[in-house]
């Protein structure tokens, strides 16, 4: 135990020390910032506002009152500023100015469509968005004066019809708990994926680590010292630290950085105007809810709560450690059986599908977490460490649970002892192309 000891403090130190570690420590977090921050900055700094002047040439009797369909009624925002003119020529004069980005003349017909719109520019033609935009909203403001004036609609319920919506809840009729299945998809989804990326980096880790001992005949001083089967322990172990280490690392830096950001620069986070509109609308909402016995705002707060969190990082926490033992001991076998003059892809393949496998069934699991499908990807120890994690927060029999833990160490225990064998045998062999045949053999007549 003290030799095993011996190799994860000298494992951990030397690899914590290197400056790939340092780097990609500190890189980590500045490239999630990036990813959060720079497309807030392109969309702040890299379009400009367009400045479009509308001319309403559209009329419509209604109470002897002539009544332009479309002035004053597109809706400006952050990439479109609307203006309103009733000369068509005056319009083009500013165009031809520079004054403005664009002209869009409406006029009506009496063929279908009722309407023409002409949008005229100078130098530079408005982009795609623009254009886009712009015909959507001729669009809705036809259909809302048609569903106004035609059907004698109000504007609330044109404004249903736009957007309709209605008030769905899922109740658990045993505990009365309402259930939001957008957070726990999310929740299990990111958890998976999370477990799916440590998986992989760290115990590719642990496979590039052994194979450059092996290939660097260092492993020959070390076996002398300790046996094979410590030293691999003591590098998976190492490798585990180093990786949470890592992982908490990138935590904090992220959060910190973000933080730091939003605070310096607080104008950076800040809602546009549509966004602000939008929130706005949200808030009276939450106003009208409140005043029902049974808001939705409530409901949302109870199926926040109804998420067993200490039973969601719990089981993260040991399919995150799980899941990287079981693969990390596999990935470790395959560095001994490779070296420079041989390919270890025959040997990285089968042990790499069946998360592959589990990455991409996540839709599926998602969308059916307690299907029969999504029973046996959770139970499968090389596919459980995703698929049950997504499956948790929807809840999931304490009875599945058991046996996929159960089998989740079984199978660690047993992939351990098989890596450690073919590590015993395969480490001290160089130049030589192994086959699945020898490692057969190995497994039925070596110790370890």
């Amino acid at each position: 135990m003290n030799k095993t000891k011996i190799i994860i403090k000298r494992e951990y130190l030397s690899r914590v020390r290197k400056k790939s570690f340092v780097v990609m420590t500190i890189l980590g977090p500045l490239m999630i910032c990036a990813l959060l921050v720079v497309p807030v900055l392109l969309q702040q700094t890299g379009e400009s506002r367009s400045e479009i002047i509308v001319v309403d040439a559209t009329a419509e009797r209604l109470d002897d009152k002539s009544v332009a369909i479309f002035k004053n009624k597109f809706k400006s925002d952050d990439a479109v500023h609307y203006t309103y003119s009733d000369d068509i020529e005056a319009a083009q004069k500013i165009l031809k100015d520079n004054s403005c980005d664009a002209v869009l003349e409406i006029v009506s017909t009496s063929d279908n469509p009722p309407i023409k719109s002409f949008l005229y520019y100078g130098e530079n033609e408005p982009g795609l968005k623009v254009q886009e935009q712009t015909k959507n909203q001729i669009l809705n403001i036809l259909r809302n004066s048609i569903l106004q004036y035609d059907y004698g609609m109000n504007e609330k319920q044109i404004e249903w019809i736009n957007n309709p919506t209605i008030d769905f809840y899922t109740k658990n009729i045993l505990t009365g708990e309402s259930s939001f299945n957008e957070i726990k998809t999310i929740l299990g989804a990111v958890g998976g994926f999370l477990i799916y990326m440590f998986i992989f980096i760290f115990g590719s880790m642990v496979m590039k680590g052994v194979s450059e001992e092996k290939t660097n005949r260092i492993v020959e001083v070390l076996v002398s010292s300790v046996k094979p089967v410590q030293l691999l322990m003591g590098k998976l172990i190492a490798i585990a630290l180093v990786g949470l280490t890592q992982f908490a690392m990138w935590v904090v830096l992220t959060v910190g950085i973000i933080s730091f950001v939003q605070a310096a620069s607080p104008e950076l986070f800040a809602p546009t105007e549509q966004e602000q509109i939008t929130v706005n609308e949200r808030v009276i909402t939450v106003d009208k809810l409140n005043s029902v016995e049974s808001s939705e705002a409530n409901e949302l707060v109870q199926g926040l709560m109804a998420i067993n969190y200490p039973l969601v990082i719990g089981m993260f926490l040991f399919f995150f450690i799980a899941g990287y033992f079981l693969y990390a001991s596999l990935f470790g076998a395959i560095g001994s059986l490779i070296d420079i003059d041989t390919d270890g892809q025959q040997f990285t393949l089968p042990v790499t599908i069946p998360m592959i496998i589990a990455i991409v069934s996540l839709p599926m699991v998602m969308e059916n977490p307690s299907g029969s499908a999504a029973f046996w990807l959770s139970v499968i120890p090389f596919t459980s460490p995703v698929a049950m994690m997504v499956r948790i927060p929807f809840g999931v029999p304490v009875w599945q649970l058991a046996i996929s833990v159960g089998l989740m160490i079984v199978t660690i225990v047993l992939c351990v002892a098989i890596a450690a064998k073919i590590y015993k045998t395969a480490i001290l062999m160089y130049g030589k192309k192994i086959t699945y045949k020898e490692i057969w053999t190995w497994l039925k007549y070596k110790n370890a």
